[in-house]
């Protein structure tokens, strides 16, 4: 069975694609398998889970069809072939391009949230949500303004539950921090909670029924009652006898506690917990108790089997006992945490209805009730049934349980008419590649939509097992890890893959694994350490600075070797240029980087939200702020230091010994007295003509003009490191586009503009990111800046 089978334009198809087998190329040879065989572009629809993918896709279309516009007839046959078309549709085949961009219903190619968002659009009032919606992105301001609301409703009602479930989540989370963080993965999965409690009109009632069933308790007994009936009661009081009978030091604690504890009237929890340490120990194991000659002597042979014996049934008791104190607890704070959790997602939704705007979870979660919800359902999908004729989904592995019961609809009415009107579904991932879990990925769900496809519509399946872009050497890893252990229980039919490419050089190597520094502090046991001649003792250096000093080791002994990569007939010298470094995430990123920067090995790194940490970057909002601020001294002798006017430090002392109330007061005094070509008078007449363009310019077109009339981009790349000159021209160059993407470029004035940047800034993980730079070395991680695979 040949991969092309797969493109057959009326054949219902999922396929299992390896990295680096073609799948994004099959994906497009569909596509265009399909349009020569007649379908309609707005039939057509691609969906993806990145602008960037589906852009990807776009392009490689584009091009691929504009590409056989200029082949003559024999070539263009050639390319016919490659793809599985026959010869002749080659007239068809060189219109086609034309035909795409002329077409009035254009071929779709878009990404899951942009269809839901396209669907609640065309159906608002059956969908519930505002008919003039606004999709919001950033939602850190509006989760903020949530929590503000949160603690103004607990403040408010000091004693009503809400403040009680958020006690209970500071005591247990020791801390505001962490209660935050548990309350804002709440707000996260926001559509798990959904799921969760949708067939209910009180969620928290049917959350806690659930919960009570699944930890298996029940809420009547008294927690520690039952340790203390009648049974039990004799067995501690024959033991406590027992223990007296043998009056070691601790037997003689043991049996005093025991003693107080069958005097207590009513035992209650604390009388439990006093008991405990008598049968466990403090790490929770039971004490070892065991036959011995003079505790035989003491209690009998016959006292010893039975002392034995009760202290193994009273152990029991007292585990099964602390379990269910665990399984209360455990209730308790789970129930606080729904509580609590509730409360939020409810204030975050009510500030989003009165602003009219829904965030990408909403988009998921609506389209998915629209879809299913009996009352709309089949009106809204007969509707959409018009416009789908071919569905194609790629990285199907990333899809979420949210996004596969919004898609079964869709495929249900797909299958209802697919004989009738030659339609068709094709969906392409691989479960090992998938990335996306802290989104709700679930890449199990990959095999079960190809079961419903292969027994609602008789689709086939098909592996792509041979790589076009591996070395045998990473393709035999590859097959080792996954064929057995865990990870091959896991995935269930795996098949071994192929490198197409047998010539090509590569290698897999694990290096060793860095223990953790231990740091020896030798103290003076007479007094304080005298900072005179004893040096303070230094924290140990991290695990992963060691893993980056072993990686970036290995990567000089790479580049010096020399090491020749590419196949036999091309091979060439590596160069930094051709490593990047996958890390899980960015937690640790920095430590690499670190190494790396004292081996001077140059680096691209994509941490997340630091394009506004860099000096560049922040040169130029010191200059934007300098504009609308310009008695601010500090900012204004950044400014004058930076690259943008290049003043040395003699010329700050000429301007801190000039007199004046603030800096740029002695700036305007002291410029007609130097000389024209003076980086003093330089900065002095510009500054001044850029903030009389401020309040009459969009901020863009400001930078725009600031950037050509003292060449921004030339200036840095003169002051800055040969090794760094390309990321600093990218962070400019992102800076200059922020100014448009910021909010849509509405804001009119560099006060808003600068008051956005400082809540990006503020709230680190969102803030912007570095861009990348084409020929760099890099540093990527398996979430958002993970490599095109493809």
């Amino acid at each position: 069975m040949s991969s092309l089978d797969a493109a057959e334009p009326g054949t219902h198809a999922t396929v299992f694609a390896s990295a680096g087998a073609g799948k994004t190329w099959l994906l497009v040879t569909r596509i265009i398998r399909l349009l020569l065989s007649g379908a309609r572009p707005g039939g057509i629809l691609a969906v993806t889970f990145t602008r960037k993918a589906a852009a990807e896709m776009q392009l490689r279309l584009s091009q691929r069809l504009a590409g056989w516009l200029g082949l003559d007839e024999r070539a263009l046959i050639e390319a016919l072939r490659e793809i599985g078309a026959q010869p002749e549709l080659a007239p068809r085949a060189r219109t086609l391009y034309e035909s795409l961009l002329y077409c009035e219903q254009p071929l779709r190619t878009t990404t899951f949230h942009a269809l839901c968002q396209d669907i609640l659009r065309r159906f608002p009032l059956e969908a519930e949500v505002p008919a003039g919606f606004e999709l919001v992105e950033e939602t850190r301001g509006l989760q903020q303004e949530a929590w503000d609301a949160l603690f103004a409703e607990a403040t408010a009602q000091p004693d009503a539950p809400l403040a009680e479930a958020l006690q209970t989540l500071f005591e247990a989370a020791n801390g505001l921090d962490n209660t935050q963080t548990a309350l804002t993965d709440f707000l996260d999965h926001r559509g798990d909670w959904w799921a969760y409690t949708e067939t209910d009109d009180d969620p928290l009632a049917q959350a806690r029924t659930r919960l009570e069933e699944a930890l298996g308790l029940d809420l009547s007994e008294a927690p520690c009652v039952g340790f203390f009936d009648e049974s039990n009661r004799r067995r501690l009081g024959e033991f406590c006898e027992l223990l007296a009978r043998h009056p070691t030091r601790t037997n003689l604690a043991h049996h005093a506690t025991l003693q107080r504890a069958l005097e207590a009237g009513d035992p209650d929890c604390d009388t439990f917990r006093t008991l405990c340490p008598v049968f466990l120990t403090a790490q929770g194991g039971r004490r070892k108790r065991g036959p011995s000659a003079s505790q035989a002597k003491r209690m009998g042979e016959q006292g010893e089997m039975r002392f034995l014996a009760l202290h193994d049934a009273l152990c029991e008791a007292v585990e099964r006992t602390l379990e269910r104190l665990a399984r209360l607890a455990t209730h308790r704070r789970t129930l606080a945490w729904y509580r609590a959790g509730q409360a939020l997602l409810g204030h975050y939704q009510r500030i989003k209805r009165q602003r009219r705007v829904l965030d990408f979870a909403d988009l998921e979660w609506r389209a998915y009730r629209l879809l299913n919800r009996p009352d709309h359902a089949e009106w809204v999908q007969y509707k959409l049934d018009q416009k789908i004729d071919h569905f194609l989904i790629d990285e199907f592995q990333d899809t979420n349980p949210t996004q596969w019961r919004l898609l079964l609809p869709l495929f249900e009415e797909l299958a209802a008419g697919a004989s009738e009107r030659g339609r068709s579904v094709f969906l392409v991932g691989d479960v090992k590649q998938s990335i996306y879990g802290f989104r709700r990925a679930r890449p199990e769900l990959q095999p079960i939509a190809s079961h419903w496809l292969e027994t609602r519509l008789g689709a086939r399946r098909f592996p792509l097992d041979v790589s076009w872009r591996s070395s045998p050497a990473i393709i035999d890893f590859v097959n080792r890890v996954f064929e057995g252990g865990a990870l091959g229980e896991q995935l269930q039919g795996f098949r071994p893959h192929v490198a197409q490419r047998r010539d090509l050089w590569g290698r897999v190597e694990l290096l060793p694994r860095v223990v953790p520094d231990e740091v020896s502090v030798d103290h003076d046991r007479r007094g304080l350490r005298n900072p005179l001649h004893t040096p303070r003792a230094g924290d140990p250096d991290p695990p992963h600075y060691g893993e980056g000093r072993l990686i970036a080791a290995r990567i000089q002994g790479l580049i010096t070797g020399p090491t020749l990569v590419g196949e036999a007939s091309g091979a060439r010298v590596l160069g930094y240029e051709d490593i990047i470094i996958l890390v899980r995430n960015r937690t640790h990123v920095r430590h690499i980087e670190r190494a790396l920067r004292e081996a001077g090995i140059p680096y691209l790194g994509t941490e997340q939200g630091t394009l506004l940490q860099h000096l560049e970057v922040q040169d130029m909002v010191a200059l934007l702020e300098c504009l609308i601020t310009p008695f601010d001294d500090l900012t204004l002798a950044q400014l004058l230091r930076s690259p943008l006017f290049g003043a040395q430090e003699q010329d700050l002392i000429l301007l801190a010994r000039r007199g004046g109330h603030s800096w740029w007061e002695r700036l305007v005094d002291l410029a007609p007295e130097l000389p024209k070509d003076h980086p003093l008078g330089h900065a002095r007449a510009l500054l001044q003509d850029w903030a009389g363009l401020a309040g009459r310019i969009p901020v863009h077109d400001l930078l725009d003009r600031i950037y050509g009339e003292i060449d921004v981009l030339g200036r840095y790349a003169q002051a800055s490191h040969p090794a760094q000159r390309a990321q600093v021209r990218a962070n400019l160059v992102r800076f200059l586009e922020l100014a448009l993407e910021v909010d849509s470029g509405r804001y009119p004035s560099l006060v808003h503009f600068l008051h956005r940047l400082r809540s990006l800034r503020a709230q680190g993980r969102d803030a912007p990111d570095s861009p990348p730079t084409p020929g760099r070395a890099g540093i990527s991680d398996d979430g958002g800046n993970a490599p095109d695979w493809d």
